[in-house]
């Protein structure tokens, strides 16, 4: 009698079990995805705004369909607010600007690429970011969905330029030693510092040293300029008005060597030589929500693999923040064009 009690209780607990639905997709929730960096050294400002999607079926196949990533532009208002914070916390309502819509080109991918909508300011409101007091504001993204009443919004502060403190732009990664003729490759190197003053609310500062060349060919034409793009670590913002950055001739030689290198891309059969043209230094600055969301995002090494997740977005997801990017041009020494000529001639370089 006990067994059977205990089977009858076992196949009770399994009909129940059997009986019972189990709901995963929770009620749907409208949920505003938004990515934008706004950048006042540029004539217009773009703001990625999309919305999460839940349903049954296929998460990639959803993914792919436009309707499931896509807000209707019709029904979204989209505009940004300038504000400045006064005495006792409160606010001061200074400006406002609308966004329109722009479609975009997007590389093949998981994601719809059938209609890649983009929200941009006008080029004739880029005074709007423009204001010589603008570090004092702050800027406001709202994103209003008519439709539906859901609100997402996010706030930022401009970076206010960034001063440059090179008093030569000539870069020279080598010593006069090398014009020696009993001297053979490969030669000693010299670093080349460069500096800047640091910037209102920049946290996070990163070089692209762009080194351009032109190729020569033997029936007299030439091609245009090319580019190699040198990436450096990013430095981060420590306490000091004057900041700097060193960049090491070895590795300066041994970039352009790699990059170049003739066993992977050949050199065409009419190829006769190439020269050094200059160097443009363009420095891209970032706000410490974006260090933080950069941060966060990078790929982990390990066993745990659970990612932290940071937004600043309210009533949605993602991130809307601020960078600021400037260039500078820096010419090669003589010794420098010399020495690439003498060091990679197996690259076609040569000395004029």
């Amino acid at each position: 009698m006990r067994n059977l009690t205990i089977l009858l209780l076992v196949l009770s607990v399994l009909f129940i079990a059997c009986e019972t639905d189990f709901e995963v997709n929770a009620n749907w929730k409208e949920v505003t995805v938004v990515y934008g960096l706004l950048d006042q050294s540029n004539t217009q400002q773009y703001i990625k705004i999309n919305k999460a999607y839940l349903g049954e079926g296929n998460a990639l196949q959803m993914a792919s369909i436009a309707d499931s990533v896509n807000y209707n532009p019709n029904n979204l208002e989209v505009k940004i607010i300038k504000v400045k914070e006064g005495s006792f916390g409160s606010i001061t309502r200074l400006d406002s600007l609308y966004l329109d819509t722009v479609l975009v080109i997007k590389d093949d991918g998981l994601f719809s690429t059938d209609e890649n909508i983009i929200y941009v300011t006008a080029i004739e409101d880029s005074n709007f970011f423009m204001s010589q007091s603008a570090i004092e504001k702050d800027y406001i993204l709202s994103v209003l969905n008519k439709e539906s009443g859901h609100k997402a919004s996010g706030e930022t502060k401009l970076i206010h330029g960034l001063t440059l403190s090179n008093n030569s732009t000539n870069v020279n990664f080598y010593n006069p030693e090398i014009i020696q003729p009993n001297i053979t490759p490969p030669y000693k190197k010299r670093p080349k510092t460069i500096k800047w003053k640091r910037s209102i609310n920049g946290s996070i500062y990163q070089i692209i040293a762009r080194i351009y060349y032109r190729d020569y060919f033997t029936d007299g034409t030439t091609s245009s300029l090319e580019y190699l793009d040198w990436v450096q670590p990013i430095q981060l913002y420590a306490g000091l008005e004057e900041m700097s950055y060193t960049f090491d001739g070895d590795l300066f030689v041994n970039f352009i060597s790699s990059r170049l290198d003739t066993s992977s891309i050949p050199l065409p059969e009419n190829f006769d030589y190439r020269l050094l043209a200059y160097m443009q230094l363009r420095y891209s600055v970032g706000s410490e929500d974006l260090y933080t969301y950069m941060s966060v995002n990078e790929p982990f090494e390990g066993i745990v693999q659970e990612r932290p997740v940071f937004s600043n977005i309210n009533n949605g997801v993602g991130l809307f923040s601020s960078r600021f990017n400037i260039q500078e041009i820096m010419t090669f020494h003589n010794y420098t064009a010399m020495g690439i000529s003498l060091e990679l001639s197996h690259l076609g370089f040569i000395h004029p």
